[in-house]
């Protein structure tokens, strides 16, 4: 049974988790293949980026840091908002057109699946 709890916490690099699903199945850990359902916001609401089914391997740096962080740790059928700044995010550069220079992201998270490695 999955449990629904709304919080105020820190993940790794200070990540703001405020609302969390705990889920069920496994727990997602580094050098763990995942799948995960995201959308990314503007501070003033405007979502930028949304996929329905996006994969990565955990800590291998194929996402921005934000996202690697607040995956690891998650069970499958867990859901995570919370808010990350631009030093976890995509600071200085921004995204041109897309998400300005140090720009704080907020980010709905649920990961889907995981597979183990090892």
């Amino acid at each position: 049974m999955d449990s629904s709890d709304t919080q105020h916490s820190k993940l790794r690099g200070g990540l703001k988790v405020d609302t969390e699903v705990v889920g069920t199945g496994a727990v997602a850990s580094r050098g763990d293949s995942v799948v995960i359902r995201l959308e990314i916001r503007l501070n003033h609401g405007d979502v930028v980026a949304t996929f329905d089914e996006y994969a990565f391997v955990v800590g291998k740096r194929q996402v921005i840091a934000a996202i690697d962080y607040a995956v690891e740790g998650m069970h499958v059928g867990g859901r995570r908002e919370l808010k990350a700044g631009p030093h976890l995010c995509y600071g200085a550069a921004g995204v041109s057109e897309k998400i300005p220079s140090n720009a704080a992201l907020f980010l709905s998270i649920e990961l889907l699946r995981c597979e183990k490695s090892g």
